[in-house]
């Protein structure tokens, strides 16, 4: 297959998953505080999953197919936002469990401070 069979969406989405790819990769190599291996494992299957939905639209409709969901995509597509809101709810939660936690930190500091300022 060559480049002039691709439409111009397909290279574009191939080109920004690569280079996301590559970003993230110099990230973890370089050490850059918050990025870890794991992060970077999720970005590369992430986009690389991107990358081959964008290069061979066709992939999709046979892995449905695998998975004995029939011809129909949309149905692949269902189980993906089925996921993607399962995954949301999660971070919700642990969003919603670091807020706790930073209102419990915030609370004995400043009942430490004003313990500390009526001690003096």
């Amino acid at each position: 297959m060559t480049i002039t069979n691709y439409n111009f969406y397909q290279i574009a989405i191939a080109a920004i998953s690569i280079l996301i790819i590559f970003s993230r990769g110099l990230k973890v190599l370089e050490g850059e505080k918050g990025q870890t291996f794991s992060k970077f494992f999720l970005t590369v299957f992430v986009w690389l999953g991107v990358l081959i939905f964008a290069l061979f639209p066709d992939f999709a409709q046979q892995i449905s197919k695998l998975l004995g969901l029939g011809d129909n995509l949309n149905t692949l597509i269902f189980l993906v936002f089925v996921v993607i809101f399962l995954i949301l709810f999660k971070i919700m939660n642990i969003i919603e469990k670091l807020e706790s936690h930073i209102s419990e930190i915030v609370r004995e500091e400043a009942l430490k401070e004003l313990k500390d300022k009526s001690d003096r």
